[in-house]
């Protein structure tokens, strides 16, 4: 008898335990996670915070042009640290910190893109004095622009301790710039939108979760920083990584929107599976989309352990280091991604990013890139928002291509190129001169010396790649409307490995001149 009730006891004591462990999960299915995030469709931008050359602060050395050319510069011997080049960098140098954000906010709308999440980390309060200038412009010039925080890999140390750090910091800019400032980018109901880039780091996650998910966890760690600044945040949880419905599911318990990263766009493409179960949770699938994913950073082979300075990238050597790459089909990426966030009516388009330069799907101006995607990205803003196109009464043409073939290998400076994810192409189909034009009314495309019948409207064209600079021309009825001739060139002969997509258009001079006026040089004829 004795056995049978302490067996009894025993069992009646697992139950409400097991009850009291579900009445602590108080923050799973909360009614704000079915809430909309944005009352209307915004192009937010992933900002690299500490990425901004202003006077008395440099680009960070995988992005300074001092280490660009092959040849001139301590990091010859590699063949050049950094293979962008950052338009800005001459134009800025000496400006002020609120000279520098005004450029970058105001650059950033003439491309497209509505505000900025800043990467946050920890370990970086100077961080917070940028943020905060870039609000002080944006209350001056008043411009219409939005701003939040993207808290990113906050790991090391204990929770408590990560939490205090980031509240202090968080109120040291929200005490400054104001909590009910407008550029905050809220949702209708007053929550701060904050994203996460691998966030989850913050939270301690016990070895016994006591038969709660890790999302919980996540989630509770970031309720209790929210309860330390006076916020309440919707959280957006960034995914990088094919995942299955449970676990898209075990994500929407706790937040309210996720975000991709750099997926690539393909037919079974990761991000499907997240929209379908978002819809059926009424829960937010937020767009993204990069152009590009090459490293100026080098990296120590086999790993994602970033040579931060070049000094020390020197010293380990040509035969120690690599770059990341993906495959992204020249503009064939960037444009499905756009295409399946505006099948999927997303209230917010995240682009990846404005100006990490360093890994190389940077939007902002840059020789490479120029204006291409930024064209690409208007255009298809006005189709998701149902707004007349901002070409309407223009012929436009864009062209990408590699600068050689993927199956040549460069001499002398043959870094490896090193794929870490599923490429969104195959490497070969980059092997081509892509021509997007957007016309009034039909025309012939001229591409180097191949002839091309082209409709009014959106049409992607492309070629063979040869050999020397791009030339393309519109013609319709006979006259020559537009054209140009790349700076850039396709050699059978690369010195460096270098896959970065190259860019032009037929709008790039005015570009140039209008963002970085008497600075910028004519390099090609637009007619």
């Amino acid at each position: 008898m004795k056995q049978f009730f302490r067996g009894s006891l025993i069992g009646w004591m697992l139950l409400i335990t097991s009850i009291h462990l579900v009445a602590q999960d108080n923050l799973k299915n909360l009614p704000e996670l079915s809430m909309p995030i944005s009352n209307k469709k915004l192009v937010i931008a992933h900002c690299m915070t500490n990425i901004i050359r202003y006077k008395g602060h440099k680009l960070e050395d995988s992005c300074d042009p001092e280490y660009y050319a092959t040849k001139g510069n301590s990091t010859a011997s590699l063949g050049g640290l950094t293979q962008v080049k950052v338009m800005t960098d001459s134009l800025l140098k000496d400006k002020t910190l609120e000279e520098t954000v005004e450029f970058e906010m105001r650059t950033a709308m003439q491309s497209g893109i509505d505000g900025f999440q800043f990467y946050y980390v920890l370990g970086a309060p100077d961080w917070d004095e940028i943020i905060k200038a870039y609000f002080r412009v944006a209350d001056k010039q008043q411009l219409d622009f939005k701003l939040t925080l993207c808290v990113s890999h906050p790991g090391g140390s204990t929770e408590e301790a990560k939490i205090a750090e980031l509240a202090r910091r968080m109120n040291g800019i929200f005490n400054e710039v104001g909590r009910n400032n407008p550029h905050w980018l809220r949702t209708p109901d007053g929550r701060l939108l904050l994203y996460l880039w691998y966030g989850e780091s913050l939270a301690d996650i016990p070895a016994d979760r006591q038969g709660l998910p890790e999302s919980y966890y996540v989630a509770r760690a970031y309720k209790r920083l929210g309860d330390a600044v006076n916020e309440k945040f919707a959280l957006a949880r960034t995914i990088n990584e094919r995942i299955d419905e449970q676990k898209a599911n075990e994500y929407l318990d706790y937040f309210p929107a996720v975000w991709m990263w750099t997926v690539s766009f393909t037919n079974d493409y990761a991000g499907k599976v997240v929209a379908d179960a978002c819809r059926k949770r009424n829960r937010s699938f937020m767009g993204s989309a990069f152009n590009d994913f090459y490293t100026s950073k080098l990296l120590k082979r086999g790993t994602w352990d970033m040579f931060h300075y070049a000094s020390e990238a020197v010293s380990a050597g040509i035969n120690k280091v690599e770059r990341k790459y993906i495959a992204t089909g020249l503009s064939w990426n960037f444009r499905k991604m756009l295409e399946f966030g505006i099948a999927e009516d997303v209230s917010i388009m995240n682009i990846i990013t404005w100006n990490d330069y360093p890994e190389g799907h940077h939007l902002a101006p840059e020789i490479n890139h120029n204006d291409g995607f930024s064209l690409l990205l208007k255009y298809y803003k006005s189709i998701w928002k149902k707004e007349s196109s901002p070409y309407q009464d223009n012929d436009i043409a864009i062209a990408f291509f590699k600068k050689y073939r993927h199956d040549i290998d460069p001499a002398p400076y043959n870094i490896p190129v090193e794929s870490f994810q599923q490429d969104a192409v195959q490497r070969k189909e980059e092997d081509s001169i892509e021509v997007v034009t957007i016309l009034q009314d039909k025309a012939q495309l001229m591409i180097n010396d191949k002839m091309v019948q082209v409709p009014a409207g959106f049409t992607v064209s492309r070629i063979v790649q040869q050999k020397g600079a791009v030339r393309v021309a519109i013609i319709r009825n006979g006259i020559t409307l537009k054209k140009f001739v790349t700076p850039g060139q396709i050699t059978n002969k690369p010195i460096r490995a270098d896959r970065l997509t190259y860019s032009w258009s037929t709008e790039t001079d005015h570009y140039r001149r209008s963002i970085l006026g008497a600075l910028s040089t004519t390099a090609a004829a637009v007619e």
